[in-house]
C-alpha cells in the first residue's frame, strides 16, 4: 500500500496535511527525519504511517505513560497491533510483550527512554525486525529543552544494534539551539529536516496586567459566553477556586487536574467534548492528545513558566481555522511569584539526598536492591511521614529523575489487567469444582480469547453489571483466582509511579550530578527570562513567539500590543523616547507620566515601563521612575 492508501484505510483521510506527505515519504524511504510541527500539526501520523508502510515493528520512544496509552488505544481501535511497556508492569507481562515484538506479533511497541537501558529490552531488541525508530517529544533529548530526560541521551546506542534502521524525531516545541542538539545527540545521518509554520493567523495572543485577575476572567468568559473554552491554572487549588467562581456566576464549567480519579477526569473530558460543559478549568495535565476543533478561547489565570508551555496551551484554540483568542492575565505580584516558583524547582542538594533516603526507607528498599522495581507513591504520605515541605519534596523527586536515579511518572490510571497462567484444561477442572466462579471465568474467557497468552484490561464495574453482581464481589472473586495461582493480575492504580533506575546506594555513595543540576537551573532561568520578556516587551506577541522559535513574521494587528499601538498616538519606540526624555528632566510617578503623555492607555504604559526596567533602561523606587 502507498502512504496515502494507508492513511485512507486506517485514518479515513483522503490526503495528508501540509508537509505530512513529505515527512512520511522521507521516513518510508529510509532517511533519518526530523519534523518540527506545532501543536495540532499531526505529528503522530508522521511516524505511524511509515511504521505500517515499512516491514517490521516500529519502536516508539515516548516520555509519558498517558501519551503512550492514548496512542496505543488509538492504534488498536484502528485494528493495528500495538503495546506499551510502562513502569508498574510485572516482569511476566513485559516478557510477553517483548516476545510478541520479537516474533512479529506487534506493529508498534511504545517504550519509555528509561526502558532502553534494561538488559531484557536490549536482548530482545537485538532479535526484533525493526522497521523504524521514532522519538516522540524529541525536545526531551536536549539539555536545553524544557522537559529534558537524561535517558534520552542513550537512544543513539540503538543504532549500534540496528545500523540501517532509520530514525524519525518529532516535536512541537524546539528553539534553534534545541534542534541542533537533538540532531547531534541522536547522531542522525544526513537528516531530512521539516519545519512547520508556527504562525496561527486565526489566533490572537494577548497579555494583560490587571489588578484583579478573577474579575478579568469573569469579564472574558462573559464576552465568550456560549462558546467553548479552557482556563489554565498553575495549581489544583486554583482550578477549584476559579471553577467555583465561574459556576457561582452561572457559567457551565468543570475542573480537570491530575489529582482527580481517572473516572472523574474522563467524565469531565467527555462532558466538555460533547459541549455539556462549556468551560474546562484545568492544570497543564489537560490537553495532551485532545483535538477539539471549536475551542474559541484559552485563558491563562497565571503566566506559565516558559514560552513552550504557553505556546502549547494557546495552540489548543482555533484548530478549526476560525478566529479564536488567547488571553493571559497577571497582577504585578505574579511576576515575582513566577521567579519564586522557578527558585523552588531547585531545592538544596542535601535535601534532595534526604528525600532519596526517605523514599527508599518508605518502601523498605534495602541497600543494593530495588533495581527497576516500581512503586505506587502517594506523595502526601511521604511528606507526612518525614515532615517534609510538599512542593520542595515534589521538586526533589523531579531532580532525582533528572539525575537518573529514579523514574517519576505523574499519576496515571493503570487499569486492572489479567492473564490466566494455567492451561485451559486446569482452569476447566477448577470451574467444575467451584461453580461459584464459573460465570466470571467463562465471561473472561469468552470476552478475551487470547487471555491465556496475553494480558487483558478489565473493567470491574462493567463485569459486575454484566454478571449482575457488585463491584466488590467481582474484585473478591478475582483476588481468589489470583491466590489459587490461576491468574496473574496487575491491579488498578492511580498513584504516581516511582521506579528505581539503579539499586539503592548507601548514603555516602549517593551523588547528585551538579553539572546536570546547574544546567537545568540555568536553562529554567533562561526560559523564565524569555517568558518575562514576552509578557512585557512592547512588540507584537506573534512576532515575539515566532522569533523565539527561530521564525520571522509580521505584526498580527490583533494582539493587545498591536491594538494598543493602533489606539495610541505613539508607537512603542516613540513612547520609549518620550519616557526617557521626561525622566532626564526629573523623577516621575506613573500618574505623572500618564498625565504628561496624552493618548496612551494605563495598562499599555505600565507594561512598557516594566519592560524598560527589566532591560535596565530605567529604575523604580519609592513610587517614582528615574534614570541613573
Amino acid at each position: 500500500m502507498t502512504a496515502t492508501e494507508i492513511l485512507k484505510k486506517y485514518w479515513g483521510y483522503d490526503s495528508f496535511r501540509m508537509q505530512q506527505a513529505d515527512i512520511v515519504q522521507s521516513a518510508i524511504n529510509g532517511h533519518d527525519t526530523f519534523a518540527l510541527l506545532p501543536t495540532g500539526g499531526g505529528k503522530s501520523i508522521c511516524f505511524q504511517v511509515p511504521g505500517i508502510a515499512r516491514e517490521g515493528i516500529c519502536l516508539v520512544i515516548s516520555p509519558l505513560i498517558a501519551l503512550m496509552q492514548d496512542q496505543v488505544n488509538n492504534l488498536k481501535s484502528k485494528g493495528l497491533k500495538a503495546a506499551a511497556i510502562t513502569s508498574g508492569m510485572s516482569r511476566r507481562e513485559i516478557d510477553i510483550i517483548l516476545d510478541n515484538a520479537k516474533f512479529g506479533g506487534l506493529d508498534f511497541l511504545y517504550v519509555s527512554p528509561e526502558r532502553l537501558k534494561t538488559d531484557i529490552f536490549i536482548a530482545r531488541f537485538k532479535q526484533m525486525n525493526v522497521s523504524l525508530i521514532a522519538i516522540d517529544e524529541a525536545h526531551c533529548i536536549s539539555q536545553w529543552g524544557h522537559d529534558f530526560r537524561p535517558p534520552y541521551l542513550e537512544i543513539y546506542k540503538l543504532r549500534e544494534i540496528h545500523e540501517s534502521v532509520p530514525m524519525i524525531a518529532v516535536t512541537a516545541t524546539a528553539t534553534p539551539e534545541v534542534r541542533e542538539d537533538i540532531i547531534a545527540q541522536l547522531q542522525m545521518k544526513e537528516p531530512k529536516y521539516f519545519e512547520g509554520d508556527f504562525a496561527r493567523d486565526n489566533i490572537s495572543y494577548e497579555v494583560y496586567a490587571v489588578e484583579n485577575k478573577r474579575n478579568a476572567i469573569l469579564r472574558a468568559c462573559k464576552r465568550f459566553n456560549g462558546t467553548t473554552g479552557i482556563v489554565y491554572c498553575q495549581t489544583r487549588r486554583e482550578t477549584k477556586e476559579v471553577a467555583r467562581l465561574l459556576i457561582a456566576h452561572n457559567f457551565s464549567a468543570g475542573i480537570y487536574h491530575g489529582g482527580l480519579l481517572a473516572e472523574e477526569r474522563n467524565k469531565k473530558l467527555e462532558a466538555w467534548l460533547k459541549d455539556e460543559i462549556r468551560i474546562i478549568v484545568a492544570t497543564n495535565a489537560f490537553g495532551m492528545g485532545i483535538d477539539k476543533p471549536d475551542v474559541r478561547f484559552v485563558l491563562h489565570y497565571e503566566i506559565p513558566n516558559n514560552i513552550e508551555a504557553y505556546f502549547q496551551e494557546a495552540g489548543r484554540a482555533g484548530r478549526d481555522g476560525k478566529a479564536s483568542r488567547n488571553m493571559a492575565f497577571y497582577a504585578p505580584s505574579d511576576l515575582i511569584k513566577l521567579q519564586q516558583r522557578i527558585a523552588k524547582q531547585f531545592p538544596p542538594i542535601d535535601f534532595i539526598k534526604t528525600v532519596y533516603r526517605a523514599l527508599c526507607n518508605h518502601f523498605n528498599i534495602a541497600i543494593g536492591s530495588g533495581l527497576n522495581e516500581s512503586y505506587g507513591l502517594e506523595i502526601k504520605d511521604l511528606v507526612a511521614k518525614y515532615d517534609f515541605e510538599p512542593l520542595s519534596t515534589y521538586n526533589a523527586l523531579k531532580i532525582l529523575a533528572l539525575n537518573g536515579s529514579i523514574l517519576l511518572n505523574e499519576a496515571v490510571f493503570h487499569p486492572t489487567k489479567l492473564k490466566f497462567i494455567v492451561s485451559n484444561k486446569t482452569l476447566y477442572n477448577f470451574q467444575l469444582k467451584n461453580e461459584k466462579y464459573d460465570p466470571l471465568i467463562s465471561f473472561l474467557s469468552r470476552a478475551n480469547p487470547g487471555i491465556f497468552s496475553n494480558y487483558y484490561q478489565l473493567n470491574e464495574s462493567k463485569i459486575a453489571h454484566r454478571l449482575k453482581k457488585t463491584k466488590p464481589q467481582i474484585i473478591k472473586e478475582l483476588q481468589y483466582l489470583e491466590r489459587q495461582g490461576l491468574a496473574d493480575i496487575s491491579w488498578q492504580s492511580e498513584l504516581p509511579q516511582v521506579t528505581l533506575l539503579h539499586e539503592r546506594l548507601p548514603d555516602e555513595y549517593m551523588q547528585i550530578d551538579k553539572k546536570v543540576y546547574q544546567n537545568r537551573k540555568d536553562t529554567a532561568y533562561k526560559k523564565l527570562k524569555a517568558m518575562l520578556n514576552f509578557v512585557q516587551e512592547p512588540t507584537c506577541r506573534s512576532i515575539l513567539l515566532l522569533k523565539y522559535f527561530g521564525q520571522q513574521g509580521e505584526a498580527c494587528g490583533k494582539c493587545d500590543v498591536c491594538l494598543a499601538e493602533e489606539r495610541s498616538n505613539y508607537t512603542a519606540e516613540e513612547l520609549q523616547e518620550i519616557i526617557l526624555s521626561l525622566l532626564k528632566e526629573k523623577k516621575h510617578s506613573l500618574d505623572e507620566l500618564l498625565s504628561a503623555i496624552k493618548g496612551v492607555e494605563r495598562p499599555n504604559l505600565t507594561g512598557l515601563l516594566n519592560w524598560m526596567m527589566d532591560e535596565d533602561m530605567i529604575n523604580y523606587d519609592d513610587g517614582v521612575f528615574y534614570l541613573e
